[in-house]
């Protein structure tokens, strides 16, 4: 794996571990981030789809996926304001926003990486 990939399959083994987290104990972890209380089953189906996700992100970065890399970044930007926009409106309390930045923080840090890999 080159240096951007290794970005996006290191974030994939944290959505990856992220999704356990809400498959297996999310009250905890709701509890601890002050997130709403979902209905029975709903922090299920969000852990799954985390997972999924971060297999994606796995196996692309994996196979050095280029295109997919590249749309990483600009997905994880879109997850970071969106996740701003939903405390900003009141749906969200601000906890939500450590999710957006982890997402930012990666963004950043493949991006940095895809620069770096093309200078060289």
């Amino acid at each position: 794996m080159n240096y951007s990939a290794k970005t996006v399959f290191y974030f994939g083994i944290y959505l990856a571990c992220t999704g356990l987290l809400f498959l297996f104990i999310a009250e905890p972890i709701i509890s601890l981030l002050q997130l709403p209380a979902t209905p029975s089953g709903w922090s299920s189906v969000v852990g799954l789809l985390a997972l999924v996700i971060g297999a994606y992100y796995i196996a692309c970065g994996k196979a050095n996926s280029e295109v997919f890399i590249r749309a990483t970044v600009y997905v994880r930007w879109a997850f970071a304001i969106g996740a701003t926009m939903l405390f900003v409106v009141g749906q969200m309390p601000v906890s939500i926003i450590l999710f957006g930045g982890v997402d930012a923080l990666g963004a950043i840090w493949t991006a940095m990486a895809l620069k770096s890999t093309k200078a060289k």
